[in-house]
């Protein structure tokens, strides 16, 4: 139960914690391995400082043994004095082997022993530690037998030497008794050499049996060590690579679109997480589908609620949708429109030819995309060509630029003007009636564009935020691809977002129904009040003449101000401030304003282009916005009975001229 219990906390643990568990385990086996080859060692070296110390004593033995024969002969007390100095080796040996047989035997007696028997320090701990612990073993321990065996033998010599210095010093020495004396050194010395063979060879015996024991352990330790690493490392590669797996198969399953198919988890450490959150966040995804597609449902009912032909098409003038209302009027199913050239709606007259480079749809002679109600003539599946009146609004989107037409059949138009021109006499009546017909077919396009951005704002919402949460949950935990493409989602539901915001805002403007008269000089002060911050930062000097009272929409009056005076801020020359010069006169009944700035300038053939609707000269790194504010300006200048243009050149700055009706 208790292997069951480990195994289930070790599934469960984080990884972080099974890989420190891991190295723990391998650390600890190759601590006691590395404590197990020290230990070795130093057994070993205490067997070869005893081999050493053996050769010491036995060497000690030899040369007191040559001296006392040597004093035998020469009588010079200078040879006894040797002989009792290489007998301190032994009795140092003594020493230690008496004090060590002890039960409490005082360790500093024994080492002052070793030491006086010529031993070295650093090996003096290990012999005593090998005498001590392993005297037990059977080649310690007859060493030590022999060693206790040579060690009274070896005192022998003492007395020996004494018998031999007594007779020499007795004033009249007999040669028979020193011989007599000398002649117990050989058979004694004989005894002893056995005894230091026996030594020496027990010794190399436990030498070898130590060193195959070392290797053994060593070799069973390392093997331990080999095999638990390989274990953990396979266990946990294994619940990882299985875990893996499995949110593998579950997000293959949902590039498919099956969110049936969920990841398990296995375990409760970060591949668990992980299998978790992606089940949540599969969930997020399929919800803000369902969103999505029910939005687009909504902007295809918008799109064929809409009365006149909607035709959007792509950069390369094929058509990519068309609603009811566009098979009604030209003939064609939308089978037959849908990935098609948009020519097709076209008179043959107007269409290009294969050597002829190809044209947008807003190339078309007479056709512009800044066109509002532009009239041309469009042609039927049955070849007939009849009158209409189209609209384009251009959208930048992630495929590329996409035109809107909204396209009204106007022959019934035409045909009552005819007949207008023809017959004076109803002429007023039929101009109202039609123009208040056209007004209403106005009022509900233009509600039907407030109403399909308003509603495409929702599902963008939902994405968006279920897109941050997901860049929450998972950055830096995914790789660098899937963390930079989050980022453009978010960049380009933002900017969607600005775009739909000012589509509104550009859908709103008119909606004031009544002029009244505006001091342009307090509705100045009012946007350089709101414009307060931006002005000072950026160090703007701007200037005015005597501003005229006008009768005009206030709040639109205001927002034309405040656009062409940022635009003068924002476009300004690197390391240069702002210079604006505002003034006014009035000519043949209406006010022209001037706007003079000293920013970047505007070459000559886009000066036409920067009043349409969301059209940039500039990358967004560079300057930020999303290109509505002058066609704001272009649509309040009309709606106030004047017109609006630029005088410019690159780097010279740039006068924005308008007017406004008297």
């Amino acid at each position: 139960m208790k292997g069951v219990s480990l195994f289930k906390w070790f599934k469960n643990v984080s990884i972080a914690k099974k890989l420190y568990f891991t190295v723990g385990i391998m650390a600890t086996l190759i601590a006691i391995e590395l404590g197990a080859l020290i230990f070795s060692i130093n057994t070993l070296s205490s067997v070869r400082a005893y081999v050493s110390g053996e050769g010491l004593w036995s060497k000690a033995q030899k040369d007191a043994m040559y001296q006392l024969l040597k004093y035998s002969r020469s009588h010079d007390e200078t040879d006894y004095d040797k002989f009792k100095y290489f007998m301190n080796v032994p009795r140092g040996d003594h020493k230690t082997l008496v004090e060590l047989s002890r039960k409490k035997p005082d360790m500093k007696i024994a080492r002052e022993g070793f030491i006086e028997g010529r031993n070295h320090k650093e090996d003096v701990e290990g012999m005593i530690n090998l005498f001590t612990r392993f005297n037990s073993i059977s080649y310690i321990n007859k060493a030590i037998t022999i060693w206790s065996k040579a060690d009274p033998l070896v005192a022998e010599f003492i007395p020996i030497g004494e018998q031999l210095h007594k007779e020499i010093n007795s004033g009249h020495p007999s040669t028979e008794k020193i011989n007599e004396i000398v002649q117990a050194i050989d058979p004694l010395n004989a005894r002893l050499t056995k005894l230091e063979d026996d030594f020496s060879y027990t010794l190399g015996e436990g030498s070898r049996w130590l060193e195959n024991l070392v290797l053994k352990i060593l070799f069973s330790i390392a093997l331990t060590v080999e095999i638990t690493g390989l274990t953990l490392a396979i266990v946990v590669s294994r619940n990882i690579q299985k875990g893996l797996n499995e949110i593998l198969q579950s997000a293959k399953a949902v590039a498919k679109r099956d969110f049936t198919r969920k990841a398990k988890a296995f375990s409760k450490d970060e591949i668990g997480i992980l299998a978790n959150n992606f089940n949540t966040m599969s969930e997020e995804l399929a919800l803000s589908i369902r969103n999505i597609e029910q939005a687009q449902q909504k902007f295809k009912g918008l799109l064929e609620s809409a009365p006149d032909a909607i035709v959007i098409v792509g950069e390369k003038g094929i058509i990519q949708l068309v609603n009811n209302k566009c098979e009604y009027i030209f003939g064609y199913t939308k089978n037959e429109l849908i990935g098609h050239d948009v020519e097709l709606l076209l008179p043959e007259r107007f269409r290009t030819t294969p050597q002829e480079n190809r044209k947008l749809f807003y190339d078309f002679p007479g056709v512009r995309s800044t066109d509002v109600g532009l009239e041309l003539l469009g042609r039927r599946k049955s070849g007939e060509e009849f009158p209409v009146e189209i609209s384009l609004s251009p959208m930048h989107t992630k495929e590329g630029l996409l035109i809107t037409a909204a396209i009204r059949d106007i022959s019934e138009k035409k045909r009552l003007e005819k007949e207008i021109r023809e017959s004076n006499v109803t002429l007023e009546k039929k101009v109202k009636q039609r123009t208040g017909e056209l007004e209403i077919k106005n009022k509900e396009l233009e509600q039907f564009a407030y109403v399909a951005s308003h509603d495409l704002q929702e599902p963008l919402r939902t994405t968006s935020s279920f897109v941050e949460l997901l860049r929450k949950q998972y950055h830096g935990k995914l790789d660098d691809n899937a963390n930079r493409y989050i980022d453009y989602v978010i960049q380009a539901s933002d900017r969607m977002k600005t775009l739909i915001k000012d589509l509104l805002d550009y859908s709103r403007i008119g909606r004031e129904k009544k002029f009244e008269p505006v001091d342009c000089n307090v509705a100045f002060e009012e946007v350089l009040a709101d414009l307060a911050k931006v002005i000072k930062e950026n160090k703007a000097v701007i200037t005015t003449g005597k501003l005229p009272v006008v009768n005009a929409f206030p709040t639109e009056l205001k927002l034309l101000f405040q656009n062409l005076i940022s635009n003068s801020i924002k476009f300004q020359k690197q390391g240069i401030a702002p210079f604006i010069e505002i003034s006014a006169v009035r000519e043949m009944g209406h006010w022209h304003f001037r706007f003079r700035d000293n920013g970047i300038g505007i070459e000559k053939q886009y000066q036409q282009r920067i009043f349409i609707i969301f059209q940039r000269l500039h990358n967004r790194s560079v300057y930020e916005g999303s290109g509505i504010g002058l066609a704001h300006c272009k649509k309040i200048v009309e709606l106030h009975g004047g017109t609006i243009w630029v005088e410019s050149e690159a780097g010279k700055g740039s006068i924005f001229h308008f007017t406004i009706a008297d």
